[in-house]
């Protein structure tokens, strides 16, 4: 007698992927899935043009923005020409990310849920960076005086050129130099990493013409949050740690 059909295993089409690529449903499931780098980086093109074209606007610029400084001389000799570089950068990453969508490595649709846990982490590091540093001090950093345009692009600008330098950068090259390189257990090398990426994320803050004068309380609230936004960094990814330094900060300055 010949086989059904249904006996025959399904072949996969070209689309397909296996059932384990997929993250698992309900929130235990969305909370597993470490939402992956290319995705992340698509999910933040809006914070990154929010700061880019926004320091048109205000005499202000972030201490770790590696990009716009290479651009300023652009924008000296022509604005339309710095505006089309900033949607260029933008562009170029949006179309990487595209091509690798349509091999099914990417999701953008999920922008609203990373959005919402990062409001969620961002209200508990308010409380927690807080409490901390109060447990040591009784004291937390406060903004500098602003105008509501300069803390939302302050904070943008905060959110991804710090995680793009302080935890892709520092922490994550570090950890993988520590454990590939030196042979450091992984998990030690994680520890590593992430206290000397925070140490130096606090001290950026101290650095350059607008950087503030030294305080002990403030650079070790700083540091503190380093840490609270690397451990984001490690189990949630870029997105995630964008969305929460940039709301973080904006929770910060306009309440």
């Amino acid at each position: 007698m010949a086989r059904a059909d249904s006996d025959k295993p399904a072949r996969r089409t070209k689309g397909d992927k296996p059932e384990g690529d997929k993250p698992r449903g309900g929130l235990l499931g969305y909370l597993r899935h470490r939402h992956d780098p290319l995705t992340g980086l698509l999910l933040t093109v809006p914070v990154f043009l929010l700061y880019h074209l926004g320091i048109l606007l205000i005499d202000l610029r972030n201490g770790v923005d590696l990009v716009s400084g290479l651009t300023f001389q652009l924008l000296e000799q022509s604005l339309p020409a710095y505006v089309g570089v900033t949607f260029a950068y933008a562009a170029a990453i949006a179309l990487a990310v595209y091509v690798l969508r349509r091999r099914g490595k990417v999701r953008p649709a999920e922008l609203l849920p990373v959005l919402g846990e990062s409001a969620v982490l961002a209200v508990v590091m308010v409380f927690l960076v807080g409490w901390a540093t109060n447990q040591l001090f009784d004291w937390q950093a406060g903004p500098r005086a602003m105008g509501p345009v300069e803390k939302l692009v302050m904070s943008a600008g905060a959110g991804f050129h710090e995680e793009l330098v302080f935890r892709v950068g520092l922490f994550a090259g570090g950890t993988w130099l520590l454990a590939k390189l030196a042979k450091v257990a992984e998990w030690k090398a994680a520890v590593v990493a992430a206290v000397g990426s925070s140490l130096a994320f606090s001290a950026i803050h101290y650095v350059g013409p607008f950087g503030d004068p030294f305080q002990l309380t403030s650079f070790t609230f700083r540091a503190i949050a380093g840490l609270y936004l690397a451990a984001v960094y490690r189990f949630r990814g870029f997105a995630v740690a964008v969305y929460t330094h940039a709301i973080y900060d904006v929770i910060v300055f306009f309440l």
